[in-house]
């Protein structure tokens, strides 16, 4: 289990991706290393590395049932808050990946704090958001057919001291930190030793799936800045799409936990241009006014009447909001 290294994780399972033959492992394990090489970024503001806890877990077999709440489960079972899974077909010219998240409902895991939920207290209530969506799916991408000749599978991969010394493989997989990922390989470190992993660029590193779990890992950790950063590169990368909406949001529920109103604003409306009635969106925008102003205004106003006449007060933060002492 994840939670053995620390039973105040944060961060992703990784099972091997559904396939055929031995590419979903890889696919997979490149995906663990890709993403916990992220939780290394250097913090924008205070120029630090390797704050707070994230992991990404590999888990060397498939899930057996192929849905988002057996996703959720796997997650459950390690103690962490959210399983990046999906397929993997090898093609002639390459493999074609089909990726999704799927996030935990809220349970108690062993954190002190749970950054992921914010929470607004006054006017007489209480009011929670959590994750934009607990079930993302992401563009389907096509990696290299190097990963294929080259990188046949997780244990064909050989550790190499970087001080020097004799190669090692490691039967399950796992490292306690992956501090760097590149093109070419990643740079790891078990039992107190640096190694570096070499293999073929397989096109992960600029993947979809690599960017958005990175700024979902950031949020929970609380590291707003890095949610702002990431949130950023993936926008750049990846363009409108409908995970591009939680993007928005995810960087504009930072921007005013940071006490930075405007930005917030500017992604919410980004947000509501790409679908004008999404429910997760209307509400996020309630609460960047709720934040900035500690009342209910004018936008929000206008947000919650969007969203009960289209869709009633259909949550508890809607029948919340409506049952504010105005």
């Amino acid at each position: 289990m994840a939670q053995e290294t620390s039973r105040d994780q944060v961060g992703l399972v990784v099972p091997a991706f559904i396939s055929d033959g031995p590419v979903g492992e890889s696919v997979a394990y490149l995906i663990k290393l890709s993403v916990q090489g992220e939780l290394r970024s250097e913090d924008p503001v205070t120029q630090k590395k390797g704050y707070g806890r994230g992991i990404s877990y590999f888990v060397p077999a498939a899930m057996r049932t192929h849905s988002h709440e057996e996703a959720a489960s796997l997650a459950r079972l390690n103690g962490l808050q959210g399983t990046l899974w999906g397929y993997a077909t090898q093609l002639p010219d390459g493999v074609a990946i089909q990726s999704f998240l799927s996030l935990s409902p809220t349970y108690e895991d062993f954190r002190v704090t749970r950054n992921e939920l914010w929470q607004w207290e006054g006017r007489g209530a209480t009011l929670v958001l959590g994750p934009p969506q607990k079930n993302v799916g992401f563009r389907s991408e096509t990696l290299t057919n190097e990963l294929v000749k080259a990188f046949g599978s997780p244990s064909d991969l050989k550790f190499c001291p970087v001080n020097g010394g004799a190669c090692v493989r490691f039967d399950d997989y796992q490292v306690a930190r992956a501090f760097e990922r590149t093109d070419t390989g990643a740079r790891v470190r078990r039992g107190g030793v640096d190694y570096f992993a070499r293999f073929p660029d397989s096109g992960l590193l600029r993947s979809e799936v690599i960017d958005y779990a990175g700024i979902f890992i950031a949020y929970a950790r609380g590291n707003l800045n890095q949610v702002i950063k990431f949130a950023d590169r993936y926008l750049e990368r990846h363009g409108p799409s409908d995970a591009a909406i939680d993007v928005h949001l995810y960087r504009a529920a930072a921007h005013t936990r940071l006490g930075q109103v405007d930005q917030a604003r500017s992604d919410i409306d980004a947000a509501l241009e790409l679908n004008p009635v999404s429910r997760r969106s209307l509400r996020y925008g309630i609460m960047v006014e709720l934040v900035a102003d500690g009342t209910p205004n004018e936008r929000s106003e206008s947000y919650f009447q969007m969203l009960e006449g289209t869709y009633g007060l259909s949550s508890d933060f809607d029948r919340r909001y409506a049952s504010l002492d105005r």
